[in-house]
This record gives C-alpha cells, sequence and structure tokens, in this order.
C-alpha cells in the first residue's frame, strides 16, 4: 500500500520542530563564518528540496527539470542586483519569475504525463542552460558576479550572522506557504487526484488544471532558494540552471522520504553534510553517495522518516513467518 503524505508531523516530531527552531536562532553565535555559510547552503537546500517534494510527494508528478526555475529565480535576483532592489523585493522579483516560466512550461506540456513530462521539463531546463550560456548579458559560462544584497533598514545583510538570519526568515515563510498548500483543499484535491486520477474525474475535478497549478507553485517555491542561492555565493552562473541541479533535491527528497514534510528538510541536512564531508577525502565521493541512496530505497523506500513505519512492517512480516507453538493459541478462557 502507498503511504500516504504526511503533512502534519507526529506528535513526538513537534519537540524536535522547537528544538531546530532554538537552535537556528542560536546556531551563528555557536559556529563561525565558515560553519555558518555552510549551514545557510544546508537552508537553501531545504527550500528547494521542499518545493520539488510539492510534486513528487503531494502530486506525484514527476519532474526532471526544477533547476529551469531555480536558476530563473537566481538570475532575477542577478539581474535586479546592479538597480539596488531591496532583498525582499528582489526576492519576491525572483518567485514571480520562476513560477511565471513554470506556469509557461505547465502550458507546453499541458497534454503529457509521466515519463513524457519528465523528459520535456528536463527539455526546458537544458535549452535555458543553453540559452544563458549564448546570451552575453547573462554572462555566458562566467556568470553575473558580484551580486550583494543591499542593506536592509540599516541591516547589512553582507555580513554572514545578518544574512543567516534574513535566509531563515525566508525560508520559514517559503516553507509556510508550502504547509499551507499541503493542508489546503488544493493539497487534498492533488493527493485525491494522485491516489485515483480516474475516480477524481468522474468527480468533475480539471486533473491537468490541478497539476498545472501545483508545477506553478513548485516553480515559483524553487525560483525563491535560486534567488537565496545567488545572494549566497554573489554570483548568478548557468551551472544553476543545469541537469545536475534538477537531480539534486530529487536526492534529497528521497532519502528524507518524500511522503513526509519534513523529510526534504532531513534529506537535504545529509546529503549536503555528505557532499561537504566526503568531497575533501575522496573524489568519488558520489559513488558512496549512490551506494547510501541505493541502501535507502532498497530496506526503506519511504526514506529515513519512514524508517520507523518499515521497522514494524518488519516485525509483522517476522511475528507472521514464524510457526506458532502448538496449544499456545489462546482465544478465550475456559469457564
Amino acid at each position: 500500500m502507498i503511504a500516504r503524505y504526511r503533512s502534519l508531523p507526529h506528535p513526538i516530531a513537534t519537540p524536535a520542530v522547537v528544538a531546530v527552531i532554538v537552535l537556528s536562532l542560536l546556531l551563528p553565535f555557536l559556529v563561525g563564518a565558515g560553519n555558518l555559510f555552510f549551514w545557510t547552503t544546508v537552508l537553501i537546500a531545504i527550500m528547494f528540496a521542499s518545493s520539488v517534494n510539492l510534486l513528487f510527494g503531494v502530486a506525484d508528478v514527476p519532474s526532471f527539470g526544477q533547476a529551469a526555475f531555480f536558476g530563473a529565480g537566481g538570475y532575477a535576483v542577478a539581474l535586479l542586483a546592479p538597480h539596488n532592489w531591496p532583498a525582499p523585493l528582489a526576492l519576491v522579483a525572483a518567485v514571480v519569475v520562476a513560477g511565471a516560466v513554470a506556469a509557461g512550461t505547465s502550458i507546453l506540456t499541458w497534454r503529457t504525463t509521466g515519463l513524457a513530462f519528465a523528459m520535456l521539463t528536463l527539455a526546458v531546463a537544458q535549452a535555458l542552460y543553453t540559452l544563458t550560456v549564448k546570451t552575453n548579458s547573462l554572462g555566458g559560462y562566467n556568470g553575473l558576479p558580484g551580486i550583494v544584497a543591499p542593506d536592509l533598514a540599516g541591516w547589512h545583510l553582507g555580513a554572514p550572522r545578518s544574512f543567516w538570519y534574513f535566509t531563515l526568515a525566508c525560508v520559514a515563510v517559503g516553507l509556510a506557504v508550502l504547509w499551507q498548500v499541503g493542508r489546503s483543499p488544493f493539497g487534498h484535491t492533488v493527493r485525491a487526484i494522485r491516489e485515483n486520477a480516474v475516480r477524481a474525474t468522474y468527480l468533475g475535478v480539471n486533473i491537468r488544471a490541478y497539476r498545472a497549478a501545483a508545477f506553478t507553485i513548485a516553480g515559483a517555491m524553487a525560483g525563491l532558494a535560486g534567488g537565496l542561492s545567488v545572494y549566497a555565493n554573489q554570483i548568478a552562473t548557468a551551472n544553476m540552471l543545469y541537469w545536475t541541479q534538477s537531480a539534486l533535491p530529487i536526492i534529497m527528497l528521497l532519502l528524507g522520504g518524500r511522503y513526509h514534510f519534513w523529510g526534504p528538510a532531513l534529506g537535504a541536512v545529509v546529503l549536503t553534510w555528505l557532499v561537504n564531508d566526503l568531497s575533501q577525502r575522496t573524489t568519488a565521493y558520489f559513488f558512496y553517495i549512490g551506494l547510501l541512496l541505493m541502501v535507502v530505497l532498497l530496506l526503506f523506500p519511504e526514506g529515513i522518516l519512514g524508517l520507523p513505519e518499515a521497522v514494524r512492517r518488519w516485525v509483522r512480516w517476522w511475528r507472521g513467518r514464524v510457526p506458532r507453538v502448538p496449544g499456545d493459541e489462546r482465544v478465550g478462557i475456559e469457564a
């Protein structure tokens, strides 16, 4: 039986979420600037992976081209930076631009589903990558460097600590939007389509319109992550649109668990930490990450957060295959 997407955490997860929030607020006082930059990239990865999970975990719409919207949001911020747009307004523009690109892609792929849809989204992302490389006004291969978030009401966002809190606030808003989308009637309808598209059609649901709307929202939130990434790295490059950028959030949500709201967040932490640590030890670090992903998908395909449920299934299976001792069936108490 396919696990249902869990937009609400289990009760035992609530203290953990509160603990993470408190730790996030105290983190700039506990680590240095280098480690703070690393955790800033983790926050951005959480935002990107969570946006992609709206497609894979809620709508069950496979997309291999989410880098297109990540990059669109990033380049929107980079092009507005010379005009000294306030960072919040530039990020709103990034969300709008990425959402518009996603809406255009959904129109282009309106009549396709499954693998054909996924490959078309990949084609769109690669087309935008090639266009960016060939366009001199976008910097070509060199990209657009020197992107620094301007001061906000006397708040120097160029400082690592200030930018951490700014990124934390933006990611919190983005996750809250995705949370509400998952809990809304729209989110329930999209999950109903995922579970039984034929029955949803008989109920009068416009399946293509709902999937296109979910695709647009996911693209817009990916644009928010792209804009934050440009501010964090102070450069927008064509690599933001490359197909490998689309693969990373998929690996994250598969590791953490795509049927859990916090699964992509956990997967983002694990994958970003592994890449950062293993890349300093070996050049074949993606080989070991691939092995880990293989183990996770084979042993508990619902991800790390699905491990407790997988263990319960294994226990039930084991109890079912162990023969009972004759005469041990106690169905009642004899008088």
